[in-house]
């Protein structure tokens, strides 16, 4: 073996030092990474603990609490993980519920919230005549403080019989949308 001059053997000496050093400053980079369970878009994830690996315990209850932001109802649901969600850090649970926003998220519970651009089912599936701007109008919902406006009738409370009026002024339940129609048509008809 023919002997390296010694200015050789000082520069390969140095270069694996310095991949040495590059490696570990690679996988010390990664494991600071890969530690992080709360991505940076998440500032306002309650995390229970400081080390960032919690993973969902069997016993963990998922609240799922859904807005409907066209009505503002909200409903919430209380059911223990499923066992494939067992272990799941918080990075998976988010990939799973891919739009929701994780408000708390602890080896005992899991709390998220998801808004809808919609009505409730309430909203959704019950409709009454009532009174806007003296005229006749359509809601979603039942008759109260939380029913939404659908649209307003151009037919005045003034055209129409005192009794009807009256009715109309306390709400008068449709059962579906022909109803409603006839009922509009009887009302239109006065």
């Amino acid at each position: 073996m023919l002997p390296f001059p010694k200015t050789v053997k000082k520069r390969a000496l140095l270069a694996s030092v310095v991949l040495a050093a590059a490696f570990i400053l690679a996988y010390c980079y990664v494991e600071f990474e890969t530690s992080r369970d709360v991505p940076s878009k998440l500032t306002d994830v309650e995390v229970v603990g400081q080390d960032g690996k919690i993973k969902l315990a069997e016993n963990c209850t998922l609240v799922q609490k859904i807005v409907y932001l066209k009505c503002g109802d909200e409903e919430e649901f209380r059911t223990k993980i499923s066992e494939s969600m067992v272990g799941l850090n918080l990075n998976q649970v988010q990939q799973i519920y891919a739009g929701w926003n994780i408000n708390k998220f602890d080896a005992q519970e899991v709390i998220m919230t998801l808004e809808v651009d919609s009505f409730c089912r309430d909203h959704l599936s019950n409709m009454f005549l009532g009174v806007q701007d003296e005229k006749v109008a359509v809601f979603y919902g039942h008759p109260g403080p939380k029913a939404v406006l659908k649209e307003v009738i151009n037919i005045p409370l003034s055209r129409l019989q005192e009794k009807d009026a009256e009715e109309l002024r306390h709400g008068l339940v449709v059962g579906s949308k022909d109803e409603l129609l006839r009922t509009l048509e009887g009302l239109q008809a006065q």
